[in-house]
């Protein structure tokens, strides 16, 4: 068997891109080169390893659906149906501003009167207390007295446009649903505030669920989509959000606490 060097730094780290064309990359200098008919002999090549990084969405589904909970708000004439996920292990927990607020057409709102969980496959609560709300980012703090739960953890940043994302929620108000799909653009206004675009095709109810990224992490909320392409749903990125928890600990006076 002929074994090869890179003939510019002369690493053994190298990789075969194409064997017929004695194509390769080395992966100390990032070179592509193509080698000579008498190339340098070295221990081994090595392959490129496949990235075990990413889970699929069954093991992200396992890993975080007793973190999410379905919710329902009412109101005096009617009720509101959405999802929420734990952001910490004192009980706090993130949904959209819209699923607990009725906005009036003069542009004013009211709280929702009451917030409860339900069919929760972890926990139930009677009531959820509203922490914080920011209707101009569509998000709100809700905390339920519970013993510590288990909390999800939050990503740095947006995956890039075309990776896998996978959604959580209450879909039509029957009951949590997972979707997946992919990121398909980054930068958009949905409603008057930042938003991601995404083609999972998440529902109505699924409001304030968790958009997770390959690794099981939060990179955004689900906050609707358009009616007329089924294929256009957008989500909170995650920057925002970590800007909203910081808002509601410095007016609260709280420390959430994330992981």
């Amino acid at each position: 068997m002929v074994k090869e060097a890179c003939p510019i730094c002369g690493s053994k780290e190298i990789v075969c891109l194409d064997k017929s064309a004695k194509k390769y990359r080395c992966r100390s200098c990032d070179e592509t080169f193509v080698l000579e008919e008498k190339p340098k002999v070295v221990e081994r090549i090595i392959e490129k390893a496949p990235d075990k990084s990413e889970l699929s969405a069954a093991e992200i589904y396992k890993t975080v659906i007793d973190s999410i909970c379905e919710i329902t708000s009412e109101f005096e004439d009617e009720t509101s149906q959405g999802t929420a996920f734990y952001i910490s292990a004192a009980g706090y927990m993130i949904t959209n501003c819209h699923v607990v607020i009725d906005r009036k057409p003069n542009g004013k709102y009211e709280l929702c009167d009451d917030v409860y969980s339900c069919k929760s496959k972890s926990v139930d609560y009677d009531e959820l207390e509203v922490v914080y709300i920011d209707p101009k980012n569509d998000l709100a703090l809700l905390k339920g007295n519970t013993k510590p739960v288990k909390q999800l953890k939050l990503a740095e940043k947006l995956p890039e446009i075309g990776e896998t994302v996978v959604a959580i929620g209450n879909s039509k108000g029957e009951g949590l649903a997972l979707v997946n799909g992919i990121v398909s653009d980054t930068n958009r206004d949905f409603q008057g505030h930042p938003a991601f675009l995404f083609n999972a095709l998440v529902s109505h109810g699924c409001s304030g669920g968790p958009i997770f990224n390959g690794k099981g992490e939060v990179c955004g909320v689900t906050v609707g989509g358009r009616d007329d392409a089924e294929g256009m749903k957008y989500g909170i990125p995650v920057e925002t959000l970590h800007k909203f928890i910081k808002a509601a600990e410095a007016d609260k006076n709280i420390t959430i606490l994330l992981i």
